[in-house]
């Protein structure tokens, strides 16, 4: 189909951008089906294509249709953060220029973000979403078109559940709402189009050949689809020579392995051998300096890191501060970078210039189970990262490394000729459930018993398991819990929150969660309160989890640590199979108050700063969610403990002791430079004011000395002070 069918069909303004910026002439299989099976007559539709078959764009067409011509809202939502960036970027270099208005929506859950109702295309993480109509966003009423990108992951435990309940609450609330999703391959797009009330759009085209191949013995097998490649036998292991080849001949690759450990071994090993030229080892410097500097003190992993980039080899994995995460990866789009070890952190549908996705490791080890196979649909999703027509790849290779002819033909079979598995709704587990059944009732959606069982006979698993009498159980149990909880009040005919429980929903906490952090403020009369009591607690909850693991040679100090606070627990879990990994991770969280650096964690604890970074911020959400609890109980004697808890999590965000809280209230003012100032004897916003500048600048700099002195209404001039 020409593009030129379509031009009475679409405003003049968006032709011309396809025409004259995008320079789309034809437009491709997939597009042509979903405009023939009722793209732009209001018709929901199932994309399932391969990567760069040019899904997004049919989700462009109808959206930006509906923006200019019904002047309709549209949601485009996506399951990672990184994801709903790039597209952000993307759209609003595109369409800004036609009047469009572009929003990223993707931070913080307790937000309700007013200013999108003045905004026409949105884009979002799920849970974000989620947390919008949670907190009874109105402008949602207004939307049209819903984009959901990565339609497949309903199949996870993890995203599934947030991502069904949001598509059956659309459904039900906009009863015109066009629902356009995308996906990979999966094993059962029929039953999900169904489901949806969908036309299912389905094509193998890719405009980027792709070729799959097994490396065995340092030979490469393409399986007739092309021709055979020999490494030259540089080093023992064939992952190194792969990556030999594809530098030699001025590729890029994504490794994927199975553990961080891996991925950073494999860098180093790679970082020491890899060959460039004096102009790319200089601009490779310049980005190991910037991978330095990503943390005020840098640590162990940080010089590594550096020293593996400065080398033109990056590894990537949760371990990495997100600063460092966007470094790298902006400097493979860039192409600086050639070669990312990553564990599956990049699995997900960004764009990156990958020549060639090499693949070491096909099995995963599974708690209880060992070392498994990976999923078939989870092999496509790294496969198809090779290939891009927008960086003009010619074509595309994925390698997967087999250590024995067994070994390659099962990974042939499994993988390369094997079937992506069936999606399966993940709703009926019971903590999803309350969580969700508490939501539904708080924002009303739900009211009854009758309007509770008529919403899941809506969703993904009543559609797929038929039988519901099984839910029914599970939600009757539930609601007497939430009941019993006080969250919901159950009268002969209705269902309805309390205010604790609206409050509980909105702050995203598993309802469980929320009883136990109830149960422990009205006990902590009892208990010895410090800062550990609060830590804790928090490391306690469901949402901590994963906790740190404690190694063998960890369990010593750790039990010992546990017990000189025994006074100190607000709620005790020593019969919790995970209560050292509790300790540990309340352990390292009070570190960080007291000022130990990422190096020290790093080398007494083996936690990464990527990982010591994402526990605080959940430890920051659970500490304000107990600070918003403690109101609604409205104790007398909770009063100073809520003081105590807006002082923890403002030390946690900081990194320090109580005694430097004054300090860090201003700006430029961090942990370093705040204990900085203490050790001179500046312990006070009015010593600071009164402080000669010179000494200030001694210590700070002389530019945030100054910023210093004007932020406590001092104006520095070079000849002294002046007072405003």
């Amino acid at each position: 189909m020409k593009l030129e069918e379509i031009n009475n069909k679409i405003p003049e303004s968006f032709y011309r951008i396809l025409k004259e910026d995008f320079k789309i002439d034809e437009l491709r299989p997939a597009q042509e089906k979903a405009i023939n099976q009722g793209l732009f007559e209001n018709k929901n539709l199932l994309v399932c294509t391969p990567t760069a078959s040019g899904k997004t764009l049919i989700a462009e067409l109808i959206a930006i249709k509906t923006i200019l011509e019904r002047k309709g809202k549209v949601v485009y939502t996506v399951p990672l953060k990184a994801l709903a960036n790039e597209k952000y970027k993307d759209f609003k270099n595109k369409y800004e220029k036609i009047g469009i208005k572009i929003a990223l929506s993707i931070g913080d859950v307790e937000d309700k973000e007013s200013y999108l109702e003045n905004y026409d295309l949105i884009i979002c993480s799920n849970e974000k979403l989620d947390s919008l109509i949670r907190l009874g966003a109105e402008w949602l009423y207004k939307v049209k078109i819903l984009i959901i990108d990565e339609i497949h992951l309903l199949d996870s435990v993890d995203r599934g559940p947030t991502l069904e309940i949001l598509i059956t609450i659309f459904r039900r609330l906009i009863k015109d709402i066009q629902i356009i999703a995308l996906s990979a391959t999966i094993g059962n797009p029929n039953e999900l189009a169904e489901w949806l009330n969908a036309s299912l759009i389905e094509d193998i085209w890719r405009p980027v050949k792709l070729y799959q191949g097994i490396s065995l013995n340092n030979k490469i097998d393409f399986f007739d689809e092309k021709d055979e490649i020999i490494l030259k036998t540089e080093n023992k292991d064939s992952t190194i020579n792969l990556v030999f080849d594809t530098v030699k001949n001025k590729r890029q690759a994504l490794v994927f392995v199975n553990t961080r450990k891996s991925s950073e071994v494999l860098a180093e090993n790679l970082s020491k051998i890899l060959k460039f030229t004096e102009e790319e080892k200089r601009k490779l410097n310049e980005i190991s300096k910037e991978i330095l500097n990503a943390l005020s003190v840098p640590t162990d992993q940080c010089k590594k890191l550096a020293s593996c980039v400065a080398n033109g080899v990056a590894y990537h994995h949760s371990g990495l501060v997100q600063k460092q995460r966007e470094i790298i990866e902006d400097n493979f789009k860039k192409g600086y970078v050639k070669i990312i070890c990553n564990t599956p952190t990049l699995a997900a549908g960004i764009e990156y210039p990958t020549d060639r996705v090499i693949i070491k490791d096909l099995k995963r080890y599974k708690h209880g189970f060992g070392q498994e196979w990976i999923p078939v649909i989870e092999y496509l999703q790294f496969v198809g990262r090779s290939g891009r027509p927008s960086y003009g790849h010619a074509y595309g290779e994925s390698i997967v490394i087999a250590k024995t002819k067994t070994d390659k033909e099962t990974i042939y079979n499994r993988y390369i000729l094997g079937e992506p598995e069936e999606i399966i709704s993940k709703l009926a587990a019971e903590p999803i459930l309350r969580t969700y059944l508490l939501s539904l009732i708080a924002t009303e959606i739900v009211n009854s018993e009758d309007s509770i069982m008529d919403f899941f006979k809506d969703t993904f698993y009543a559609y797929q398991f038929k039988d519901l009498k099984a839910l029914e159980r599970i939600i009757e149990r539930m609601l007497v819990l939430l009941e019993d909880y006080e969250f919901i009040k159950v009268d002969k005919d209705s269902i309805r929150a309390t205010l604790l429980g609206k409050r509980i929903s909105q702050l995203y906490l598993d309802p469980l969660t929320a009883h136990e952090l109830i149960e422990a403020l009205k006990k902590l009369k009892e208990v010895n309160v410090n800062d550990f009591t609060f830590l804790h607690l928090i490391c306690s909850t469901l949402e901590m989890r994963p906790l740190f693991n404690v190694s063998v040679k960890e369990y010593e100090s750790i039990e010992e640590s546990l017990s000189s606070y025994i006074d100190n627990l607000a709620i005790k879990n020593e019969f919790d199979d995970n209560y050292l990994e509790i300790t540990k991770t309340a352990l390292i969280l009070k570190y960080w108050i007291e000022e130990k650096t990422e190096q020290y964690i790093l080398e007494n604890y083996n936690v990464r700063p990527g990982e010591l970074n994402y526990k605080l911020d959940n430890a920051d959400w659970l500490l304000y969610a107990l600070d918003e609890i403690a109101k609604l109980i409205d104790r007398e004697d909770l009063r100073n403990q809520i003081i105590e808890i807006k002082k923890l999590r403002k030390r946690l965000h900081y990194g320090i002791k109580e005694e430097l809280l004054e300090l860090v209230r201003l700006r430029n003012i961090g942990r370093v430079r705040a204990r900085e100032l203490y050790r001179n004897g500046f312990k006070t916003l009015g010593s600071l004011k009164i402080a000669n500048p010179e000494i200030l600048s001694r210590i700070l700099g002389r530019a945030v000395a100054v910023s210093v002195k004007e932020q406590l209404g001092v104006k520095v001039k070079e000849e002294g002070l002046e007072k405003y």
